[in-house]
């Protein structure tokens, strides 16, 4: 067979396994044009006059206007409002109206107008509920009732009211915006949230960002003594209700230590007693100093990569006129948003926290690789001046009542008497040679007395001596402790193959068996031996 004739039949056993040639091909239609998907405003009053008289509608004449979501985004793309709030974590806020002018909500704001100033003094509870209130939904008994409990509430008393209710006279200070007094307003909506927030678990949520949209978009500062600590838990902008007041940054640390920290002390199995009294009281004063000098050119300026931009589309979930809609953009130190942030205040708490285990006696010691020798002097300082070292006694050997009968005397010492009782001895010495007349038992006794002295003088330098010996390999580490030597420190650990707080440990775990103390400790200037012990390794 030819090469071209086996080309052939190799093309067509080849052939054989194409599908293609077997399946009908597709007839491909050109693909139309996307539709626009925009919002589009359709008025009632186009859709009646462009229908016939056989109900059909006339599309060429509906009014129709393709609109973007937000105006920053459409054919507006300069901001309504601009400002730089004073003494926040804001640092910048834009906001932006809607180009799309929907008209689904103008009865009720039109409405709201209406009821405003109307008051009533007393009215039956009458339950209401609805997803979406409005008054047209009320019936003569309910817009009674929400009349009352807007009148009650308008004067600081809260009484039983639905969720309905509630949200209903949100909507309404939402829609009227600046048409009343907008300060007044946000005082409501910030009592509406103490009040009900509890109970409706929903509008605890929402009536706080609420609140932080009414706010900005009206450029009002937070409402006055706002629990923060509260308002944190459920906000996601926090920041907005944290402002500086003065030279105290103790709130800032609160909420630092809250919800941007990434190791928790109340969480610490020494967190208990006395100890915990220490922790709660020490670790945020010294955090706010902290926060103080990160602050020097604005509030944590020292941690630049904390400044986060948010958009925020203002109202979410609430009934809003095209008017009170608004695009919000801010430019903002973020707490909750910076990973940098958290390990920063993680790393402070737990040096802090090894402050207060150094203090009540507690030897372990938490790992800490972040904190700037800056923060760590400060924090050094605050607990040098805060907390004064007091050395613990020597554990004494509890002694049982008989042993008070084997105690010396006590008297004055008397030349005479000690010459008396000398004698004495040397005439007892004498009676007792006489009496066995034996020189070998002179020998003994001579022994004896030589053995006596010897074992007295261990017994007076044992609690030295013995440490010393105990203390082994370790003991040059002591005495660089001792001469605060860390280059010796550094190489008596590197001869040893172990970790320096290791190395503590054990010699720490020795002395108390042997002298019923610690022998190093921590005194805010690195490890140090004991001012009472350190006689026991010159």
């Amino acid at each position: 067979m030819s090469e071209k004739d086996r080309r052939s039949r190799k093309e067509e056993l080849d052939s054989f396994w194409n599908i293609e040639r077997i399946v009908p091909q597709r007839t491909i239609t050109p693909r139309r044009p996307t539709r626009n998907t925009e919002t589009v405003e359709i008025t009632v009053s186009s859709v009646l006059e462009s229908m016939t008289d056989k109900n059909t509608f006339k599309s060429s004449e509906l009014s129709m206007a393709s609109t973007s979501h937000f105006a920053s985004s459409g054919g507006v793309s300069s901001p309504e409002l601009e400002y730089e709030p004073e003494n926040s974590l804001i640092h910048k806020v834009r906001v932006y109206g809607r180009s799309s002018q929907y008209k689904y909500y103008e009865d009720f704001c039109i409405q709201t107008q209406k009821y405003k100033d109307e008051r009533r003094d007393s009215a039956d509870y009458t339950p209401f509920f609805s997803y979406v209130p409005q008054y047209d939904q009320l019936n003569d008994k309910q817009l009674e009732y929400y009349l009352y409990f807007r009148t009650k509430a308008r004067e600081g008393i809260f009484v039983e009211a639905d969720m309905s209710y509630v949200l209903l006279y949100a909507y309404e200070l939402i829609n009227l915006g600046d048409r009343v007094d907008t300060k007044a307003s946000q005082k409501m909506l910030y009592s509406l949230w103490c009040e009900y927030g509890k109970k409706y678990p929903k509008l605890n949520k929402q009536l706080i960002e609420w609140l932080a949209d009414y706010s900005l978009i009206h450029r009002l500062a937070p409402p006055e003594n706002a629990d923060v600590g509260k308002i944190a838990e459920v906000s996601s902008l926090k920041e907005f209700f944290l402002v500086q007041s003065g030279s105290d940054y103790t709130s800032y640390a609160k909420i630092l230590l809250a919800f941007s920290s990434s190791y928790d002390y109340r969480k610490s199995k020494f967190y208990n007693g006395d100890a915990a009294t220490l922790f709660d009281e020490h670790i945020p004063k010294v955090m706010g100093a902290c926060v103080k000098q990160l602050s020097s050119d604005g509030i944590l300026s020292g941690l630049s990569s904390c400044d986060s931009t948010l958009p925020r589309d203002a109202y979410a979930g609430a009934l809003c006129s095209y008017r009170a809609k608004k695009k919000i953009e801010i430019e903002f130190c973020s707490f909750s948003r910076t990973n940098e942030l958290r390990y920063v205040v993680g790393e402070i708490v737990k040096y802090s926290e090894n402050k207060i285990r150094a203090y009540v006696g507690v030897k372990s010691r938490l790992s800490c690789y972040l904190v700037d020798n800056s923060i760590k002097e400060l924090v050094d300082n605050y607990f040098s001046r805060v907390l004064v070292k007091v050395h613990r006694p020597v554990r004494k050997e509890k002694r049982e009542e008989y042993d008070v009968l084997y105690d010396l005397p006590k008297s004055a010492f008397s030349l005479s008497g000690a010459k008396r009782i000398e004698a004495e001895s040397w005439e007892t010495t004498k009676r007792l040679i006489e009496a066995f007349e034996s020189e070998e038992l002179v020998e003994n006794t001579e022994n004896t007395e030589e053995m006596t002295q010897a074992e007295d003088t261990q017994v007076t330098s044992n609690g030295e001596s013995e440490l010393s010996v105990a203390l082994g390999n370790m003991y040059n580490f002591a005495v660089a402790i001792l001469n605060r030597d860390t280059d010796a420190q550094n190489k008596e650990a590197a001869r040893l193959c172990r970790l320096p707080d290791s190395i503590i440990d054990s010699i720490n775990e020795i002395a108390a068996n042997i002298i019923g103390d610690v022998l190093i400790e921590d005194d805010g200037e690195g490890y140090a031996v004991v001012e009472d012990y350190r006689e026991y390794l010159l």
